[in-house]
């Protein structure tokens, strides 16, 4: 039977209004700012073949993030987000299957900045159908502990280069948006490609559901091998690696190559220049957390 699971989108999911985001810009002197929080706990991933796979302690990951869009011109949008991560490994071993893990690794924790993201976006084409283009760059500022792999973000700066086309219909109660781009690494990680996906609607202006789909595809090109440690036995040529997949899949935070497709529904309530965001997010993937992401946020817009 197909089972089916959140993605951990760790990486900086935004809760923003229906019309943040994509190929909108904001106007001149206006804003965006939103406070997000985003809890995932899990004890089983996707390994690198796509099969859930029991990880040997239970992760948790909890984020903070502070996201704000200005508009700088009509047409040119700044954005910035400022994400503080909590991750830990649980103290108890939860199996002693050594299918996939040849041992375990000590428990502990780890809290501080995820890579912080700063970009530009100009708004090309501003009709019914809109066309904008936008520059991310996140900057290799996250913590690592080599004892317990755990990651507060990947050890790269990347440089985002997408493209983005959304309308609305229907009195603007209706709208779609598509975001493709791709993600150049540093530091021997695999470049990647990206989509996000969103059809929203409003029967009043004020409370929106969004359907989301969202994609990320490693292109495979990067030698970081999520710290793979040499045989331990030397006395046995033959004998197999403490950790033949990578260290770092003991607690599938930020490893090389992961990828994912997901899919997920946000519900945003706007009470004035208030919004109230919730969110969740399902799907598959390598490497990636078997496990819900359960998003909340509260912004303000002016």
């Amino acid at each position: 039977m197909t089972r089916l699971f959140t993605l951990v989108l760790l990486l900086t999911v935004s809760l923003q209004t229906a019309t943040a985001g994509g190929p909108w810009p904001r106007k001149k002197n206006t804003g965006y700012a939103q406070l997000g929080f985003t809890y995932v706990g899990y004890n089983s991933f996707f390994n690198d073949k796509g099969k859930v796979t029991p990880l040997r302690r239970y992760v948790t990951d909890f984020t903070t993030q502070a996201y704000i869009e200005y508009g700088i011109t009509d047409r040119l949008t700044m954005m910035t987000n400022l994400p503080f991560k909590y991750v830990s490994s649980g103290d108890a071993v939860l199996n002693s299957d050594t299918t996939y893990f040849k041992d375990t690794l000590q428990s502990g924790n780890l809290f501080g900045l995820s890579n912080v993201t700063f970009g530009l976006k100009y708004n090309i084409i501003n009709k019914k159908v809109l066309f904008s283009v936008g520059l991310n760059t996140e900057a290799n500022v996250a913590k690592y502990d080599s004892l317990t792999t755990l990651r507060t973000g990947p050890s790269a700066w990347v440089f985002h280069p997408y493209l983005s086309v959304g309308s609305s219909f229907a009195q603007g109660k209706l709208y779609t948006m598509l975001d493709a781009g791709f993600r150049f690494r540093t530091n021997n990680y695999s470049h990647e490609a990206d989509f996000n996906f969103e059809l929203g609607y409003s029967w009043n202006y004020k409370t929106y559901f969004i359907l989301s789909v969202a994609g990320r595809f490693s292109v495979q090109n990067g030698s970081y091998d999520n710290n793979v440690t040499p045989v331990v036995d030397e006395t046995d040529p033959n004998s197999e690696s403490l950790h033949p997949f990578g260290r770092d899949l003991h607690t599938s935070l930020y490893p090389n190559n992961q990828q994912y497709v997901g899919y997920g529904l946000k519900f945003i309530q706007k009470i004035k220049k208030v919004h109230l965001n919730a969110g969740v997010y399902f799907g598959t993937g390598q490497m990636v957390a078997a496990t819900p992401s359960y998003n909340l946020g509260v912004a303000y817009e002016w």
